[in-house]
């Protein structure tokens, strides 16, 4: 099952709930796992990525999905 992470909009605790994907794509929302408040919101967060060959020989780089560089998409 898939981890998300929340945001309370009321006491700014940030937090991760697993939950079914049926679930978070019907929004359905958690309580704060602080203050028990339901005006939570989705959070966005970055991934990090390791690439390279395939071979495990190493010689991969690392990329940090909180840079978008000079590209954009078209």
């Amino acid at each position: 099952m898939p981890a998300y992470d929340y945001v309370c909009h009321d006491c700014g605790a940030k937090f991760e709930v697993r939950m079914s994907m049926s679930a978070y794509s019907s929004g359905e929302k958690p309580p704060c796992e602080q203050c028990g408040s339901a005006n939570v919101g989705r959070a966005f967060t970055t991934v990090n990525v390791l690439t390279g060959s395939r071979g495990g020989g190493g010689g991969g780089s690392f990329s940090s999905g909180a840079s978008c560089g000079s590209g954009g998409f078209s």
